[in-house]
């Protein structure tokens, strides 16, 4: 996963499908940043299609549909 890529929600590894289309954006996003450092460390925020910020996302809760060049 890199910066530019575009992403969808997915929720946590073996959570409730229903779950996940209940709380999970319903859109794609975009990572803006990796945090390698930190209390964050190897988290992504996102920056979704809907307006709304994903900040320190665990990586596995979104899937790269498109990679950034």
């Amino acid at each position: 996963m890199r910066v530019g890529d575009i992403v969808k929600w997915v929720g946590f590894p073996g959570a409730d499908e229903r779950g996940v289309r209940i709380t999970g954006p319903d859109c794609t996003g975009i990572v803006v940043k990796i945090h390698e450092r930190g209390v964050y460390s190897h988290r992504v925020d996102v920056q979704w299609a809907d307006g709304t910020f994903g900040s320190g996302l665990y990586p596995e809760t979104v899937e790269v549909i498109v990679e950034s060049w």
